[in-house]
């Protein structure tokens, strides 16, 4: 088949009424003939563009060497691959199918060559794409790192603040309270106990595992937790019972 011109509507290629019928080797008229059986098959924008008014004259001013005999038409058919799909099937011969490929290999997806500017602006929507992508997987990689345990030096600081604030609780080092190893082992498990019950540190059986099992993502808030720690009734009595019998001692 002869060489087509190749006319573009708003960047996308189309082919006239004229020229799709030279190249299926087929009458014009049998062409509009088809089109106006089967309208209902035909979606404007997607198979083909109707130019009329301004922008027939807009698009005939343009090519004008080659369309000015369209001026009396009332309209101008511009069709696109898809359009021209249909009439091949519509026409459906052995020339038809072969243009078709023709077209769709060699004037619909051929691709101009880009200017500068355009590889510049391509090269510039990859890097973007590239930075938007290194950005959701840091973040995955952050949601990743906190969802884990804490590393051994951030469970040491735990269990230190744990300890500091047994210590002030029982009433210093000094203290009975302090000296009493079963009340400070107390206090120290109601600590950790609750951390436990606030953060849900627990097995699928629903028993305890070991404060090291805090999420990392937990950590400024159980250190909030140790913080704000006020002992049970029960052990403040315990505490204060023995304290009391120091200042007796002394007395």
């Amino acid at each position: 088949m002869d060489e087509i011109k190749v006319l573009e509507y708003r960047n996308i290629r189309v082919l006239t009424t004229q020229q799709l019928a030279e190249a299926y080797e087929a009458d014009a008229q049998i062409i509009t003939n088809n089109f106006n059986r089967n309208k209902e098959r035909y979606q404007e924008g997607k198979h083909f563009i109707a130019l009329i008014g301004e922008e027939k004259a807009d698009f005939i001013n343009k090519n004008q060497n080659d369309f000015s005999s369209f001026w009396k038409a009332k309209a101008i058919y511009l069709w696109t691959e898809k359009g021209a799909f249909l009439h091949a099937k519509s026409l459906n011969t052995d020339k038809a199918w072969e243009v078709y490929d023709h077209l769709v290999d060699n004037y619909f997806e051929a691709k101009k060559p880009l200017t500068q500017l355009e590889i510049l602006q391509q090269s510039v929507e990859v890097l973007n794409r590239h930075d938007r992508e290194i950005k959701q997987i840091d973040t995955r990689m952050d949601k990743l790192e906190y969802d884990i345990p804490m590393y051994g030096s951030e469970a040491d600081e735990l269990s230190s603040h744990v300890k500091r604030k047994g210590v002030s609780v029982l009433g210093g080092k000094q203290s009975e309270a302090y000296r009493d190893t079963e009340i400070r082992a107390k206090v120290y498990r109601d600590i950790y106990d609750q951390i436990k019950r606030e953060f849900g540190i627990y097995d699928d059986s629903g028993r305890p595992k070991s404060y090291k099992a805090l999420k990392r993502k937990y950590i400024a808030d159980a250190h909030e937790l140790i913080d704000c720690y006020e002992a049970p009734t029960y052990l403040v009595e315990l505490i204060e019972a023995a304290n009391a019998q120091m200042h007796l001692g002394v007395a």
